[in-house]
């Protein structure tokens, strides 16, 4: 299996190509979008690569001004900037509905997206996404934010690799993975990205609500900003949801704690595809 990379209309993607599903444009196999969060890039989701490539059809993102894709002409951004990339990446170059699975922002931007757009969304998995954010938690993120946009030249790696690993040596390996992608990426893009996420409160009810498709809401049991409790109200919001909190945990669960959430989408996957079949 090898890594295979393209662009389109600025957005910078990869996939894994294999001998079962080798055909990115006319397979057959669910169509599956990552995306990553704020400071972070497609690779993020190696782990998740690995195993559900053999069976779907999966594609990772640089969101706008990560990694190898191109900043947003637009300045000051919003959620709806991001899921209308995500809408114009599946209308050009899936073709179909997808499943989407995001973290953090990119959780956002699922979401948005499947409110918005829900005619190219058949399953969206949220990992550690927020939920009427409290004035305090929104607080401490907005001054980070204003001080990135402030000074693109400081730190941008230490404070959210100890908020994110604990400094536990067991993730040192994924903690350095993610450094590196925080100090070498488009700071520009990281700081903008990071202002449009500091004044999310998190989606409405109402909005939520709207959500028809299977929804996964996941986050770690010790993720302090993107709360347990958060997941499991956004999940009792919705017909089709369901909540898994992930024992000890943190916010790159899908990095520290791979294998529980890959069980956990495994099993949301095989929901999506048959909620697609008895809809069709």
């Amino acid at each position: 299996m090898k890594w295979l990379r393209k662009t389109s209309g600025g957005m910078a993607y990869h996939y894994q190509a294999n001998d079962l599903v080798n055909d990115m444009t006319n397979s057959k196999a669910t169509p599956i979008i990552f995306i990553h969060g704020v400071g972070l890039r497609a690779e993020s989701w190696y782990q998740q690569l690995a195993v559900f490539s053999e069976r779907y059809r999966c594609y990772a993102l640089d969101m706008p001004g990560h990694g190898e894709s191109a900043l947003l002409a637009n300045p000051t951004l919003s959620l709806y900037d991001f899921a209308d990339v995500l809408k114009t990446f599946i209308d050009e170059v899936i073709g179909q509905s997808a499943i989407i699975v995001g973290h953090s922002l990119g959780a956002m931007t699922a979401l948005q997206t499947a409110v918005s757009y829900p005619k190219v969304v058949r399953g969206v998995a949220a990992l550690n996404a927020i939920y009427d954010r409290s004035d305090s938690a929104a607080q401490n993120v907005q001054v980070r934010a204003g001080s990135l946009l402030d000074n693109l030249d400081q730190n941008v790696s230490d404070k959210p690799i100890s908020r994110w690993f604990n400094d536990d040596a067991k993730y040192r390996y994924e903690a350095e993975l993610c450094r590196t992608w925080l100090d070498n990426g488009n700071r520009l893009g990281y700081a903008r990205a990071y202002q449009m996420f500091a004044h999310l409160r998190g989606i409405s009810a109402t909005d939520l609500q709207a959500i028809t498709v299977p929804a996964l809401f996941l986050t770690g049991e010790l993720d302090a900003n993107s709360t347990p409790d958060m997941s499991l109200i956004m999940a009792d919001l919705l017909a089709n949801a369901h909540a898994v909190i992930v024992p000890k945990a943190r916010h790159m669960a899908q990095m520290t704690h791979a294998r529980s959430v890959n069980e956990a989408l495994a099993t949301f996957f095989t929901q999506c595809d048959a909620y697609t079949t008895n809809n069709a």
